[in-house]
This record gives C-alpha cells, structure tokens and sequence, in this order.
C-alpha cells in the first residue's frame, strides 16, 4: 500500500505510541488530585502544555486542549462571538473547513450577522476585500493559515496586521498547516488558533486552541475549572503527551520531496492537468490535481485497487455529492471539481513510492477512461 492521504491522517508516530503505553501505564492519575501520582500526572500535563506552546510562540497558559480541529475551530466562534459585548457581525472565508462554515451558519441563526469573504482563482484572500468586508461591529474574523484541500497559504501577516490595528479578533484554523510550517501566532498577530495532532504522526482526539490572553471568550461546556474553564472535563494525559512527542518527530523535507516528485511525474504524463493553487505559495506536501476527462469518483476505486490511497476532497465530506466548496470558490465548474483528486504525502513515504504511484495513477486513469 502507498499511503498518499496523511491530510486526511496521519499514521502515529511510533515514538509516540511508545510515549503514550508509558503514561497510560504509569501516569493514571487526574493530574487535578493532591497527591504524589497526581503531582506526577500533572507535570506531565504542564511539561506538554509548554513545549506545544513554545511550538507557536504562546504563553503556556494561552493554550486549551480540546478534541481536535472541530471542537477548536467551534470554540473560538462560538466562544468570541457569544463573549462580545456588542459586535454582532462575523467574517469567515469561503474556503474554510465545514466546522468553520457550519459553526458560522449556526451564529448566524443565532441573529449574528455573516459575512463570507471570497477567494481569487489560486484560492487566496485578498487583504483589500477583507479591509472592506469590516464593519463597525465586526467581532471575529476566521480566516484559515491553509488550506486543507490545496495546500494554499493564506497572506495571513497583512491579515493580522488589519484585524489588529481595527481591534478585531483574528482566529486562523492552523489544523492543515500545523507540524508542516513555522508558526509565530506573535509575528503573525492571530489571536486565536486552532490546531490537531493526527495531521502529524499525532494521536486523534486531541488538539490545542491557542487563545491570547486578553481575548474575552466563554465555554462551550461547563462542569470543571480545567483548562481556564473554557474545556472541563479530566485531561486526556496521554494523548496530550502522545501530541507532545510528535512535535520531535518531524517529516516536513521527506514529505515536501515526496509531493514535489509526484507533482512533477504527474504534471509530465498529464499535460493538461491543473494543479490548483500553483500559482500561491503551498503546503509542502499537498498536491490538488485537475485531470481532464478523469472523473475522481471513478478513479480513486481503481487506485483503491491498486493500493494507492488519496481522496477527492477533505475526509470530512467524503460522502457529500455536492462538489467541493473549495474548488468552486476557486473558479472551478462542477465537472472540474469532480475530476479534481487530492494526494498528500507524509513521513512513510519513500521516492521510489511516488515513481510506483504516478505508474498506477496513469494505468488506472486510461483504464477508466476507455471503461
């Protein structure tokens, strides 16, 4: 099998598993009990919480663990928009990922106002709409640092630098981005930044929100005092440390030169394949790629067949027959967007992998074709 989907997924580490065995093994205790075991299970916790928030250049206590990407993304619209005290109007971009959009629509039945900020053909935002987009009562904008379809990077540091000189909380959903690019929430004045471990040979079910200290934000749930009271509930421990440990363990050379050598194969066998959003600055290991006449829907059985696994779009919409809300904010007609596949590669991957899969990616194209 070639394991071309690490956007959806990734494997765990297996110094991680290692690392969570041990905590779950030894470390049992609620890191909130006045005890020995618990004193350890805590310094477990608080040695976790720092190096993840070194990671971004937080402070330690700006970081609130979560169970991922959705519960993240939910937290900080939710929790902004619902602590302010008299801006009612909210921006989200037209690309993000559906725990942003879906969580916007809600607020918006809520009696929030909504604003959905559109992409250029490369799938960017241009800071001069956003400036424009901003109104007076204007409380949160939610524009992600990538995405998580086309690798395509966000001018995220003139966008910070507008939200912050107009006082507007700015949140940026980092899940996709997370592990495979520097990130200084600081130099890039986000104010709240959503993140998960399993994009990165982390475990799943755990994640972080970054939340700058002076940004006024209340719960989605209640019943505990962890986590600044913005997620009770007892600390999943070894995930937590599971996700700390996967932050030594990084794959971002391999994998960008696993991508790169796919694109190149597949860009030379089809000619006029699009790769979507090569025109803006990208991921290192995302690759969209349009194949005329190659609907995906066909295809990716095949490659299935064969032991390539990618996907057509984000894992969470899989199952949805629209097309990807991404790729028509792009530009791309429904046909476009249905012979549109997505590959994203990893730290498992090898060179020779990606010669073995670009083969089998053609056969399997041809052998649709004239099916």
């Amino acid at each position: 099998m070639i394991y071309l989907d690490y956007a959806a997924t990734s494997p765990v580490f297996p110094a991680v598993l290692e690392e969570m065995n041990a905590v779950s093994r030894d470390l049992y205790a609620n890191p909130s009990s006045l005890y020995c075991a618990g004193y350890a299970a805590k310094r477990i916790l608080q040695e976790s919480r720092a190096a993840l928030s070194r990671s971004i250049g937080a402070e330690n206590d700006e970081i609130v663990f979560t169970s991922g990407g959705t519960e993240g993304n939910n937290l900080a619209l939710f929790g902004v928009l619902r602590a302010a005290k008299r801006g009612r109007h909210l921006i989200v971009g037209s690309t993000e990922h559906h725990s942003v959009l879906f969580a916007a629509q809600a607020l918006k039945q809520e009696g929030f106002s909504l604003t959905i900020l559109p992409c250029d053909s490369n799938g960017r935002y241009r800071p001069e709409e956003l400036s424009g987009a901003i109104r007076p009562d204007t409380a949160l904008v939610s524009l992600q640092l990538a995405n998580n379809e086309t690798g395509v990077l966000q001018p995220i540091a003139e966008i910070g630098a507008i939200t912050r000189a107009r006082r507007i909380p700015l949140h940026c959903d980092a899940t996709a981005a997370y592990g495979h690019i520097s990130i200084d929430v600081r130099a890039l004045k986000i104010d709240l930044l959503t993140v998960s471990a399993h994009k990165l040979g982390g475990p799943r079910g755990i994640g972080f929100l970054f939340v700058r200290n002076e940004i006024p934000i209340v719960p989605l749930f209640f019943g505990g005092s962890q986590e600044r009271t913005l997620r009770p509930g007892t600390e999943n421990l070894p995930a937590i440390a599971g996700f700390a440990r996967a932050l030594s363990c990084g794959y971002i050379p391999a994998s960008a030169a696993a991508r790169d050598r796919l694109e190149a194969e597949l860009h030379a066998r089809f000619p006029d394949a699009r790769v979507n959003g090569a025109d803006a600055p990208r991921l290192p290991h995302i690759l969209s790629l349009t194949i005329p006449g190659v609907p995906s829907e066909r295809l990716l059985p095949l490659l299935s067949a064969a032991g390539i696994c990618a996907s057509a779009r984000a894992a969470c919409a899989g199952g949805e027959r629209t097309p990807s809300h991404v790729l028509t904010a792009m530009g791309l007609n429904r046909t476009q967007a249905g012979e549109t596949i997505r590959f994203s590669t990893g730290f498992g991957n090898k060179l020779s992998e990606m010669d073995e899969a670009a083969n089998e990616i053609v056969f399997a194209a041809r052998h649709q074709i004239y099916t």
